[in-house]
């Protein structure tokens, strides 16, 4: 204005001095523009005195430019001065990131650390600074870390507190690192803030390492609740400090509300059966006080208040001197595997008692078995013996012949009762030489009557050669009248005809004689089970006499065996082994089986 009134231009050069000084060199080129207006007004006016006036305003053009330019070219050196020649106190020595601003929080200088990260020259950050108070954040902080950084920055500002943040800080090339922003005010000797000074530390890489840290935890902490057991930990005291998922939800054990270490040893002894409280303290101090590994079973209280076995296993850890550092612990649940056992050792103790039972029934029946044939036959020869007294006239020979026969069936009963005697004394009989075709003929004799009565037809066809072997007599006897009762009883059925019992003795090349009793019945419907004890196709039989046979045939070392024979019939057939005589060669099996 004052230039327009005096018609002076040359006073314009001052404010355009002044602006391009105080606003920036953008308001100074404007400013320089309309001076330069100005200037024309003022020297193109008609009636201007002075001549020429388009040099003057070349003139003035020329001198607002170069004015201009002078002024853009100072505070760029004065910037570049304060940035690295020491503008601001010790700021190229910080190591790092550093930086200064204005008490308003505008940035007043940033080192060359902060223009090499950024990637950026002196003229482009000192443009960014002079642009606005917070447009350097828009450009480099990341764009989810912006408003909480700008965030704490003002409040640092408007309340003078240091300033700690963490931010993302795009580089040269683009990436992003974490920074950790620090900053401190400057007062001076009033206490007002005249400065603000910062450092901003490169801890990207140690975000990532805590990162992969936590990552790592993580997946630690998965494993060790996943796994199905339950863990926990203790001080090198023994105090309970840690129970993983498996245990909390097992036990219910709200270890989050308890701090580490602050869990009682009393009240973890508390979580066992009262029964077992005692055993588990005084192992537990044991093990504490003498640093060593421990295994022990005891019960704990599940959550829903039940007591279940549990396998505990816990081993120190110590460090490189060999103190310990912690305690390991894994509890395993055997609840179902000790309740198995226990059950399975009741069932041990009651099928034993049942075998015993069952011995004994199978001992009682046995008994019955073989008392009841001589009896049956003392019976029937008494009566006998008595008609034939009784006849008219008394016939003394066959009466004679008939007490003999009663004789010889007391005297087997009386045999029966001494070897159960023998039995329960635990003495045994002594194996004779045997002729076993004498054998047989003595119990077909034995047999003749009944014989005739079911109208069999019997057939011997004895080797004569067959050599001699050991075995108890009256044993043998009993099994060769078995099989002749059994063969006469399988035969009832059949025609009268055909009825018709076969018995063959023979040696054999291996060193065994056989004996086969063959009949001509319906057969046998299952071979390998009617030496089985109580095992019978016949209605009144009790299925112990096949059993017996089978028994005393090896506890002489033989073998029986019996087969359908072709065209009909059954074929039983027993084997003993060539032997001389000798007390130790026959088993108490024989013994007890008669």
């Amino acid at each position: 204005m004052l230039a327009l009134f005096t018609g002076e231009p040359s006073g314009l050069l001052v404010a355009i001095a002044a602006v391009c000084i105080c606003l920036g060199w953008k308001a100074g080129l404007a400013a320089t523009a309309a001076g330069g207006l100005i200037c024309a007004l003022i020297l193109m006016a008609p009636g201007y005195a002075v001549e020429p006036g388009l040099v003057r305003f070349v003139a003035f053009v020329a001198a607002t430019f170069g004015l201009w330019l002078v002024i853009k070219i100072f505070r760029t050196i004065s910037f570049y001065d304060r940035v690295y020649q020491g503008a601001g106190p010790n700021v190229t020595d910080i190591p790092g990131l550093g930086w200064s601003a204005y008490p308003d929080g505008r940035l007043r200088f940033v080192n060359s650390a902060v223009l090499d990260y950024l990637g950026v020259t002196v003229e482009e950050m000192r443009e960014i600074m002079d642009a606005d108070d917070f447009s350097w954040w828009l450009r480099f902080v990341h764009p989810d870390d912006v408003d909480t950084s700008m965030a704490q920055w003002r409040h640092s500002v408007e309340t003078g507190e240091p300033m700690l943040a963490e931010q993302r800080l795009r580089r040269f090339d683009g990436s992003y690192r974490w920074f950790r922003d620090s900053g401190v005010a400057s007062r001076d000797e009033r206490g007002r803030i005249v400065g603000w000074y910062g450092h901003t530390e490169d801890i990207d890489d140690r975000r990532k390492a805590e990162a992969a840290l936590r990552q790592s935890e993580r997946e630690l902490r998965l494993l060790v609740d996943t796994v199905p057991t339950m863990i926990w930990l203790m001080t090198p005291a023994g105090l309970p400090y840690y129970f993983n998922k498996r245990f909390v939800d097992w036990a219910g054990i709200e270890s989050a509300k308890e701090p580490r270490g602050t869990r009682q040893f009393a009240s973890h002894v508390e979580l066992f059966h009262p029964d077992d409280r005692a055993a588990v303290k005084a192992v537990f101090q044991k093990s504490f006080a003498r640093g060593e590994a421990l295994q022990h079973k005891a019960r704990l209280c599940r959550k829903d208040g039940e007591y279940r076995w549990i396998d505990s296993r816990f081993e120190p850890l110590r460090d490189e001197d060999g103190t310990i550092v912690r305690w390991y612990g894994v509890n395993f649940d055997i609840d179902d595997q000790v309740r198995a056992q226990e059950a399975l050792r009741l069932a041990d103790e009651r099928l034993a008692r049942a075998l015993r039972a069952a011995s004994l029934s199978e001992l009682s029946v046995s008994i019955a078995h073989e008392l009841n044939q001589p009896l049956q036959a003392v019976v029937a020869n008494a009566g006998a013996f008595q008609r034939w007294l009784t006849a008219d006239p008394p016939n003394f020979d066959h009466a004679g012949r008939v007490a003999q026969k009663i004789i010889r069936n007391a005297d087997a009963a009386a045999q029966v009762i001494g070897r159960i005697r023998s039995l329960f004394s635990k003495t045994e009989g002594e194996p004779q030489p045997l002729d076993l075709n004498a054998l047989i003929r003595e119990v077909c004799e034995l047999m003749g009557d009944r014989l005739a009565s079911s109208r069999v037809m019997l057939e011997l066809d004895l080797d004569p050669e067959l050599p001699a072997t050991a075995a108890d007599h009256v044993q043998m006897e009993q099994v060769v009248l078995n099989l002749v009762r059994n063969g006469i009883e399988a035969m009832q059925d059949v025609s009268t005809t055909a009825r018709s019992l076969r018995i063959v003795s023979r040696g054999q090349d291996d060193g065994t004689v056989e004996v086969e009793v063959r009949d001509r019945g319906r057969g046998l419907s299952d071979p390998e089970r009617i030496f089985e004890a109580f095992y019978t196709t016949k209605p009144d039989g009790m299925g112990m006499g096949l059993p017996i046979c089978r028994s005393i045939v090896e506890a002489h070392y033989g073998r029986v065996w019996a087969k359908n024979v072709e065209g009909g019939g059954a074929s039983i057939i027993f084997s003993l082994p060539i032997r001389a005589a000798d007390p130790s060669a026959t088993r108490s099996a024989a013994t007890i089986s008669a």
